[in-house]
């Protein structure tokens, strides 16, 4: 199906055509995929251990250069981000990569990479960073559903809810129209 075929080597050679790193892609069959094995782990591990909240500014731009080539990543989790070496960041479980950049997917895109990371001690740090990230690139704010679709994402990704509570009440100022 579409899911194989965006994790095969074209979808990674476009990727990288716009800026966005991938680990390299070994071998990819219907029922299996070997990629570059990535040591430093994923980016919520990273943010979770005190990594400077920096590496979400990368997250923001990759997820903006997808947006601006028409794509949405529809699964921006930071799960979803390696670390590379020299703290770069790679993306990865390419699967649900969709040809659109409606109002609603580009939200879910920045919705859930906000929510995967809202349990975290330093939230605020990381979506201002990741924000700066997103605005450098795409030249604008986050669109208005972001926020929205944040709070409704991160009831099922947090695991500390009172993190999660406090970083819901925060005020954003990072929405455009």
């Amino acid at each position: 199906g579409s899911v194989n075929s965006n994790e095969g080597f074209a979808m990674r050679k476009a990727l990288a055509e716009i800026g966005i790193p991938t680990p390299q892609l070994f071998t990819i069959s219907n029922s299996s995929l070997e990629e570059e094995f990535v040591s430093a782990g994923n980016l919520y591990m990273a943010l979770l251990s005190g990594k400077n909240t920096k590496l979400a500014s990368q997250a923001g731009s990759i997820t903006a250069k997808l947006h601006m080539a028409g794509y949405s990543f529809i699964d921006n989790k930071a799960q979803n981000y390696l670390v590379g070496h020299e703290d770069s960041i790679i993306r990865t479980d390419l699967g649900f990569i969709q040809k659109t950049s409606s109002i609603f997917s580009r939200s879910m895109d920045i919705g859930s990479f906000l929510a995967s990371t809202i349990d975290l001690q330093q939230y605020d740090k990381i979506e201002r960073t990741f924000f700066e990230g997103y605005s450098e690139v795409a030249g604008k704010g986050f669109p208005y559903l972001s926020i929205i679709l944040r709070n409704i994402l991160a009831i099922g990704f947090s695991s500390n809810y009172s993190h999660m509570a406090r970083n819901m009440a925060l005020k954003s100022v990072r929405v455009a129209a």
